[in-house]
């Protein structure tokens, strides 16, 4: 009978990255990021994904099937940004494209990159950082 084969098996909890600065992340929460979530939760994330897969199968039933993949297109193209890496995009186009920009959310008043108490460096600074032309240190 030869056992060199067979291994033993351990049971044990995975491992979980977690940050190791807990003033800016909170202590970590090994239950939540372990268990699955609950399928509600699942369907009120997905919520935006699903109607939008059912609008494009609609409108590929009614138009054709090049109808869906053009709007994926442009929906690609707009949700690109078009400013330098530094400075924020406010996406005009694309909330336009979707049909949001007339809905005022909390996220349009309190989102203002001006408010933030984090201080920005320059825009300079940053770009050279995004073009790897200085050290970090």
């Amino acid at each position: 009978m030869d056992l060199s084969g067979l291994e033993t098996e351990q049971k044990t909890l995975p491992i979980i990255g977690y940050s190791s600065d807990f003033l800016e992340n909170g202590l970590p929460n090994f239950k939540t990021q372990t268990l699955p979530k609950h399928p509600v939760e699942k369907m009120q994330i997905n919520k935006q994904k699903n109607e939008t897969e059912k609008q494009y199968n609609m409108l590929g039933k009614v138009f054709g099937s090049q109808y869906p993949l053009m709007l994926r297109l442009e929906e690609e193209i707009y949700s690109q940004p078009l400013r330098l890496p530094c400075l924020p995009s406010s996406y005009l186009s694309l909330e336009v494209f979707r049909g949001t920009d007339i809905e005022v959310e909390p996220e349009d008043l309190y989102n203002d990159p001006n408010n933030s108490p984090l201080i920005q460096p320059p825009v300079h600074q940053q770009m050279e950082q995004y073009l790897g032309m200085t050290d970090l240190k």
